[in-house]
Formats: structure tokens, C-alpha cells, sequence
């Protein structure tokens, strides 16, 4: 019997499933804990502010796409970023 490692397509097979897999949440990123402690009440509809007044103008962030920073299923914009760094310097 031949092993798989002979088969370049299984093993082009094995590869790709390994690399792609199921799409992970950002674990490491702590940008979601931090906004809930900077603003506790209505914290995606306050980054969706923040994003919309810090974007340029034909973007549009809603309140579910901030949910989803806040999960860290996707990356909030730089703009977001900076104003965070803001608050929490304001609060010191």
C-alpha cells in the first residue's frame, strides 16, 4: 500500500485543509474587553460612531459590523484604535 506522502495531490489536500480549516476568531486580540471597560453602555453603537467620524466619508460602519470587532471576528479600523489609545490616555 502507498503512502499518502507519495500522492501529490493528497498531500496538496492534507496541506490545504490544515492551512484553511475553519475561520478562527482572533483570540490574542483584547480590543473587544478593553472597549467594554472604556465604554460600558452602547459600546458598538460608540465605535460605530467612532469609526464613521474617523473614516473617510463613502464608508459606513454599523453597529453590527462594531459587534463583530468586539467579538474579534474582524479587525476594527485604525481610526478605532487611535481613539481607545485617547480614552484611556484621558482617563489616566
Amino acid at each position: 500500500m502507498r503512502s499518502m506522502y507519495g500522492n501529490p495531490v493528497a498531500v496538496a489536500a492534507e496541506i490545504g485543509t490544515q492551512l484553511r480549516g475553519t475561520p478562527a476568531k482572533m483570540r490574542a486580540r483584547k480590543f473587544g474587553r478593553v472597549a467594554k471597560l472604556l465604554w460600558p453602555l452602547k459600546t458598538a453603537a460608540t465605535l460605530a460612531e467612532i469609526a464613521n467620524r474617523t473614516a473617510p466619508s463613502p464608508n459606513y460602519y454599523s453597529p453590527r459590523t462594531a459587534e463583530r470587532w468586539i467579538s474579534g471576528e474582524f479587525e476594527a479600523p485604525l481610526g478605532v484604535y487611535a481613539e481607545a489609545i485617547n480614552e484611556m490616555n484621558r482617563l489616566e
